[in-house]
């Protein structure tokens, strides 16, 4: 088969795991498109939506030191700040500097995103 013909498909958790895949630079060379269901994309508010909060158990507190490791997880924050170079928001809620993009040479496969307001477990807003 070949790249084109590939696609990768998660929803919740796997949803989660999909959003990190078509933010690194290698998922463009590995399939041709994504179906991200549900996802966890927002590993910094996850504690704040809904069942979020009985996660931290699990991937860690967001609002503590866990977030050094949270932050290399982040979908969101991998796309908006690493990608993009967008400014990052700090502690104090204040912008940050805009950054300089770590992958300039990132495509982002064909991706379709999909939510509900019927999971009890992952808000929309993730």
């Amino acid at each position: 088969t070949s790249r084109e013909k590939l696609a990768c498909i998660g929803g919740s958790n796997g949803g989660l795991l999909v959003g990190n895949l078509i933010t690194r630079p290698v998922a463009s060379s590995l399939f041709g498109a994504a179906v991200c269901q549900v996802p966890l994309l927002d590993m910094k508010r996850y504690s704040k939506l809904l069942a979020g909060a009985s996660w931290m158990g699990e991937y860690g507190d967001p609002d503590t030191k866990d977030w050094t490791f949270l932050r290399k997880h982040s979908p969101y924050h991998i796309l908006r700040n690493d990608i993009l170079g967008k400014p990052e928001l700090k502690d104090d809620g204040e912008l940050g500097p805009p950054t300089e993009s770590t992958n300039p040479d990132w495509t982002c496969p064909k991706t379709l995103f999909t939510t509900s307001t019927r999971d009890d477990r992952v808000h929309p807003g993730h």
